[in-house]
């Protein structure tokens, strides 16, 4: 407790606060709604009814119940009508200024005297609550207490309200609009607190309510097969984390425990090996030895959607080579001219895999512009777009070939028409179906025959 210093004009407004607070007494009792058996509170009304009756309010003045001996205590005031000296304590709502006289608890002391604000008259049952397993909810609004394991519906919509907090309702609270939730249960109510609130909904309750028990459950919807751990709800509950922080830090402690535990997950879905193993759509060929290498691994994976991505970047460092020819057969030497990261790799494995399957099924030549034009497909496929379009330039030596090359730039829709004459053009479009096929690899072969007196 500090003290502190009461200005003269402090000091009569708090006696007169005080004044008015034995006036009317009952001010600083809830409603019970509870219909309890033995209510504490009700059993308080009737003490000081008998006070307020007789005017004797010293009566509790060394009683063992504080909050009775408060009453009595603070009545002290109004004998002298002096209050130069303040103490001051910290609580859970903040640092509270109070009168002392006697020995009683200050800080059920404190909440007596501040018996007009709806957070720190809480203070006032701080024992009572403790005791006689009771429950106290203060609004603006509401000021009740009951001895049930339930919360008025209406109270919490009105805490919210109260606290500027936006929500909506739908069978139950929800808090927040984004990302992972929280759901937290309470008695007979339970709300979704989802990441993007940024309160600590723990703390925001208890700034209105005491309770006998901390009990809440509280779980997160995030590997819901995980159980959350039990020292991020202590601190969540003890206002260490706000929601965002909590949520974030379980999402990263589940995400460890399944990746030492062995767990297959893919978008919080668990997976045994094999499932996992299909869901990331690897090629037949290739999944009895992914399926070895995991199994050899003392650990799971996470991913958070289905990508090959991460499982190529554990194996590629010490089985690239072996994984590439599994899946396209090329030698050392083909795979050493690969690039890029593992995705890139594999596509590019499988493109060279394509070309040499493409070139190497081709009809031979049979004449000096069927060979242009079967050159100008093969270095496409082998070797891309812009050199078998600076070979093909190179490379005409008759109107024929002009026209093929005309038709082969067009099907890319190179736009180079300053080239070719208008005849060379017009055989072009002809030739222009046939090559737009091969190049979209539809049946070289085929394609070739329907031009073959052309050539």
């Amino acid at each position: 407790m500090k003290i502190k210093t009461n200005s003269r004009e402090n000091e009569k407004a708090f006696i007169e606060n005080i004044r008015k607070f034995f006036e009317n007494p009952y001010i600083i009792l809830p409603e019970c709604t509870g219909n309890c058996f033995l209510c504490p509170i009700k059993g308080y009304k009737k003490k000081i009814d008998k006070m307020k009756e007789s005017g004797k309010y010293s009566k509790y003045h060394n009683s063992a119940d504080q909050f009775l001996s408060s009453i009595s205590e603070t009545h002290k005031i109004l004998e002298d009508e002096t209050a130069p000296m303040m103490g001051l304590i910290k609580t859970n709502y903040g640092s509270v200024s109070y009168c002392k006289r006697g020995n009683t608890d200050e800080t059920i002391m404190s909440g007596v005297q501040n018996y007009n604000n709806e957070m720190y008259r809480l203070l006032a049952f701080t024992n009572t609550v403790k005791l006689k397993k009771i429950s106290v909810f203060s609004t603006k609004n509401y000021f009740t207490a009951t001895c049930k394991n339930e919360i008025s519906m209406d109270f919490l919509k009105d805490l919210f309200n109260e606290e500027n907090i936006s929500f909506k309702y739908d069978k139950h609270i929800i808090l927040g609009d984004n990302g992972n939730k929280l759901t937290l249960k309470l008695y007979d109510q339970e709300i979704d607190v989802y990441e993007d609130f940024d309160h600590n909904i723990i703390f925001l309750l208890l700034r209105h309510m005491l309770i006998p028990d901390m009990k809440f459950d509280i779980s997160t919807d995030f590997m819901e097969y995980i159980p959350d751990d039990k020292s991020l709800i202590n601190d969540y509950i003890t206002n260490k984390l706000n929601t965002k922080q909590f949520i974030s830090k379980t999402r990263s402690y589940k995400i460890n425990y399944a990746i030492k535990n062995r767990y297959y997950i893919i978008n919080n879905d668990n997976y045994d090996i094999d499932d996992f193993i299909n869901a990331l759509n690897f090629d037949e060929k290739i999944k009895p030895f992914i399926r070895e290498k995991l199994m050899e691994r003392t650990h799971g994976f996470y991913l958070e959607s289905i990508s090959q991505r991460k499982i190529l970047e554990y194996l590629f460092p010490k089985y690239r080579n072996e994984i590439i020819k599994i899946m396209y057969g090329l030698d050392d030497s083909e795979i050493k001219k690969l690039h890029g990261n593992p995705l890139e790799i594999m596509e590019n494995a499988k493109l060279t895999k394509n070309k040499e399957i493409i070139t190497s099924g081709i009809t031979k030549p049979w004449s000096e512009n069927s060979e242009y034009l079967i050159n100008l497909i093969t270095d496409y496929f082998n070797y891309g777009k812009n050199d078998a379009v600076i070979n093909g330039r190179k490379n005409m030596k008759n109107d024929i070939q002009k026209s093929i090359y005309y038709a082969f730039l067009d099907s890319l829709e190179e736009k180079e028409t300053w080239l070719f004459t208008d005849n060379e053009k017009l055989l072009g479009k002809r030739f222009k179906p046939y090559i737009k096929n091969m190049i979209n690899n539809n049946n070289i072969n085929e394609q070739l025959e329907k031009i073959k007196s052309m050539l």
